[in-house]
């Protein structure tokens, strides 16, 4: 795989992508995203864009790291360069939709995916799509979708970017982007290298001595290669590739003495689209192959598990502007997956195909969509999914929005075929969910605000959980939970602009309760207490100053306390500050930046009985040449 990648990057380097630099969260504006808009940013619902600019800020970053700073998504992350999973909204790791360039990432054999191995380098743009929109992404989206977005560009040019940055714990990181075009033919390529011991010092107690983290050790790299072909005016093809190799040590945890479990992920995803605009409508049709392996390890207890699936897919979609007030879209999606572990008796195999359909009225000072899926899977129908939104700017400083929309999620290969435990018969989780929110915003001169308020309610039935059942010595899936999610998100962005540079202030505070409404023996949950992992209050917010090549940028996030499986996790308040510097010579341009994590020294888990480090740093620069028309 090394080899493979190494030739790939020898070959490729001469075509890649511009990174920019800068830092807020903004409610999302109207953009040309290749997703279609009536799935991205569908009428009624919170969503919110990171683009270009903003992503730029965390180049040297994962998304995991980007989501827990700058968002209410609760991350849950096992240590420095380890696994991180999401929940939204009262959600579990399996409930959040992850799609890139409109093909879903989540793992058929887990249902989830790791945001550790997503680099914010290999992103042009991204958006977070709060509650349930099943009728648009499928399976899974029943918290909500982080939507992963690539931009064909057809510059006329050259472009290229290194960035170098090194910290504490023998962490190091490397990457670079060029990008190339003659205004028919583009070509983008990047490529990262990551490298970390992770040997931080920690404390069990305050009382103990400290401990230095053992065997934690990280190394990944990755290269995403693009090709865009101008066919014809209103007429575009793109091919993707993106192969990527980490490995990982994985650190004993606090009631361990010590590990030697290692895991090493590999992937190669590719995509080739088409797309053709016209005066009335816009025609894409879209494939992608996925193939991705986990080989976990532990020479302790003599265990070799390798796993491993791949996926195709395919996709026909049209949207038809029928006047300016109506939209009309319709897709149909075909997916085969075939898996492989040790723990299936035969590699278990999935067909789906499912039609979505959606028809949005526009009007000067009002919207309303409605849309729907259904899928068949296995000789059987998933739950018709339909989904109505609407919006209305009522006043010139409020808009008020609402939608309501059916769940659903399909069992994952593990859920079925693991050995033992799996059931074959579980049912498809599903459920409605709905939200009402209110905007109030504004611009006065200089100054420009934005609040805003949304809760939402959401009923999940058939709730997959694996538990013990009596007189069972080992844990299966059964559909044995009836979970209820409701809550309160409020969102603020400030700015003041001057004449030389700007001050913004954006941030947000999140209400979260979701309980289980059947009581459980094993694991112990009693009828209407929290989720496990469920943060009651999380609160982030972000401040900057810039003043011409200026900037700097502090975080700060609470998160309340959390049940974990075996004890409680305490809540805990991190900061960090980044401080950066940038100039541009003509063609030239570069940066060098200092971060301060966990800025006040806590101590603090996310997940129990795994450390985290204490205040660290890292620094770096970036060199950039640019030619571009």
């Amino acid at each position: 795989m090394r080899r493979t990648l190494s030739i790939f990057c020898f070959f490729s380097l001469n075509i890649t992508g511009l990174c920019a630099q800068s830092d807020t969260l903004r409610a999302l504006p109207p953009t040309e995203i290749i997703a279609s808009k009536l799935r991205s940013q569908p009428s009624g619902a919170q969503t919110f864009l990171f683009d270009s600019a903003q992503l730029g800020l965390h180049q040297m970053e994962n998304v995991a790291d980007l989501l827990s700073k700058r968002s209410g998504i609760y991350v849950k992350s096992y240590g420095l360069g380890s696994l991180a999973t999401t929940a939204t909204r009262g959600s579990n790791a399996s409930q959040t939709a992850v799609v890139w360039n409109g093909f879903p990432l989540q793992s058929p054999m887990l249902g989830q995916l790791d945001f550790a191995l997503l680099p914010a380098i290999f992103v042009d743009e991204m958006i977070l799509q709060y509650g349930g929109n099943s009728a648009g992404w499928g399976s899974g989206a029943i918290g909500g979708a982080v939507l992963l977005d690539n931009k064909m560009q057809f510059s006329k040019g050259l472009s290229t970017q290194v960035h170098v940055a090194a910290g504490n714990f023998g962490w190091h990181h490397h990457a670079a982007a060029v990008r190339y075009g003659n205004g028919r033919f583009a070509g983008s390529t990047r490529l990262f290298f990551e490298k970390a011991e992770n040997d931080f010092s920690f404390q069990i107690h305050p009382d103990l001595p400290e401990k230095e983290q053992e065997h934690a050790a990280l190394q990944q790299q990755g290269i995403l290669q693009e090709l865009f072909w101008n066919i014809k005016p209103g007429q575009e093809l793109a091919l993707r590739a993106w192969l990527q190799n980490t490995d990982r040590e994985i650190p004993p945890t606090l009631v361990q003495t010590r590990s030697e479990a290692t895991q090493a992920d590999e992937f190669l995803r590719t995509s080739l689209h088409w797309k053709r605009t016209g005066k009335t409508a816009v025609l894409q049709a879209r494939t992608a192959f996925f193939s991705e392996k986990t080989d976990y390890r532990d020479a302790l207890i003599g265990l070799e598990s390798l796993s491993k699936f791949h996926t195709w897919m395919g996709e026909v979609e049209a949207t038809w502007f029928l006047g300016r007030q109506f939209r009309l879209q319709s897709s149909l999606l075909q997916t085969y997956t075939r898996a492989d572990a040790p723990a299936y008796e035969n590699p278990p195999e999935q067909s789906r195909t499912a039609l979505f359909a959606a028809i949005r009225r526009e009007e000067k000072r009002w919207r309303i969509q409605f849309d729907g899926r259904i899928e068949h899977a296995d000789g059987e129908f998933a739950p018709f999914t339909p989904g109505l939104g609407a919006e209305a700017d009522v006043f010139k400083y409020l808009r008020i929005k609402g939608k309501i929309t059916r769940n659903y999620r399909l069992p994952t290969f593990n859920d079925r075929f693991w050995r033992p435990g799996g059931n074959p018969g579980l049912l498809p989780e599903s459920g409605w969910s709905e939200d009402l929110g209110l905007v109030f915003h504004g611009k006065y001169e200089r100054f420009r605000w934005t609040f805003s308020v949304t809760g939402y309610h959401r009923r999940i039935e058939n709730w997959i959980l694996w538990a013990q059942k009596e007189g069972q010595i080992f844990f299966s899936p059964q559909n044995i939970a009836e979970v209820r999610s409701r809550g309160l998100e409020h969102r603020f962005d400030l700015g003041f602009h001057f004449s030389s540079g700007e001050i913004a202030l954006s941030g947000g505070y999140d209400l979260t309760r979701s309980t289980n409404r059947e009581a459980i023996k094993n694991p112990n949950i009693e009828v209407g207490s929290q989720l496990f992992y469920t943060p009651l209050h999380r609160i982030f917010n972000e401040i900057t100053f810039r003043n011409k090549g200026f900037q700097i940028t502090g975080f700060q996030q609470f998160t309340s306390d959390v049940v974990g499986l075996n004890e409680s996790v305490p809540a805990f308040t991190l900061g960090s500050l980044r401080v950066q510097y940038g100039r541009a010579f003509g063609q030239w341009n570069g940066t060098v930046y200092l971060q301060i994590e966990n800025l006040w020294d806590v101590d603090y888990r996310v997940v129990e009985r795994r450390p985290m480090p204490g205040r660290y740093f890292r620094a770096g620069l970036s060199a950039g040449f640019r030619s571009v028309k």
